[in-house]
């Protein structure tokens, strides 16, 4: 299997000019690994090697973007091209878009589930972990929490919430709920959520207050959108870093 490395980062305030995207083309010379940049607002890819559509996908300011790094040498590469990105870029820690609407989302509702070889989670394991991580927000209550895993499992009776390759969203809308909040859990082994699309290794349950104000339809509808996005998808799924995984989560939701 192909190695893949994955560097997310912002574009500073003039994006990254013409001169950088030149040095960056440069450096990726030195390796045999294929390098794309993915802008993630605009849903984009293209390969670094070709400057002029870099430069209309890194040219608005703190555009969210991925450089794919695909090859042998590829672990070698994102050491160097992290240093590059550090230099020119701003980190996910020095720039936090705003939402039009307030959403609980903290990094702590991001879990990574081990398998281990005496258990494997299933969906319904999966969803009573993301109630509880909900309930660990204090958007619901400890009371709640019998109440809202059965509504995400209703939900799922009505027709398995796979959206694209291997990504989930278990969603509710429902009147307990008095702020929008979101949970995922991240499988390293993809598992069957009873869906013709396949099987998943990220589940985003997202709960939502009924009735959900027009900003928040809005956000959900967009994220939804960017779910049957396969570059968006695979962004999901191959991203390890909480920090990086809400970043993307939150883009999406703009």
């Amino acid at each position: 299997m192909m190695l893949e490395r994955r560097i997310t980062f912002y574009c500073g305030e003039a994006g990254l000019p013409s001169y950088q995207l030149n040095q960056l083309k440069k450096l990726t010379t030195y390796f045999q690994s294929k390098v794309e940049l993915f802008n993630v607002s605009q849903l984009t890819r293209a390969p670094i090697s070709q400057p002029l559509k870099m430069l209309s996908l890194a040219n608005k300011p703190h555009a969210l973007c991925q450089l794919i790094i695909q090859g042998n040498d590829a672990e070698l590469a994102n050491l160097v091209l992290t240093d590059f990105i550090g230099q020119y870029a701003l980190s996910l820690s020095q720039w936090s878009p705003s939402l039009l609407f307030k959403i609980s989302f903290p990094l702590t509702s991001i879990s990574y589930d081990d398998c281990s070889a005496s258990h494997c989670s299933d969906k319904a394991d999966t969803i009573a972990q993301l109630s509880q991580m909900l309930v660990a927000q204090q958007v619901i209550s400890s009371e709640q929490q019998p109440a809202l895993r059965q509504a995400l499992l209703a939900r799922e009776t009505i027709s398995a919430t796979v959206m694209g390759p291997s990504i989930a969203l278990p969603h509710i809308m429902h009147e307990m709920i008095a702020t929008p909040a979101i949970a995922i859990v991240c499988h390293h082994q993809s598992i069957d959520w009873g869906s013709s699309r396949g099987n998943i290794t990220r589940a985003i349950a997202m709960i939502l207050p009924k009735p959900p104000p027009k900003a928040v339809i809005m956000a959900f509808a967009q994220f939804s959108k960017c779910l049957l996005n396969d570059d968006y998808c695979a962004a999901l799924k191959f991203t390890q870093q909480p920090q990086e995984l809400k970043a993307l989560v939150i883009e999406a939701l703009r």
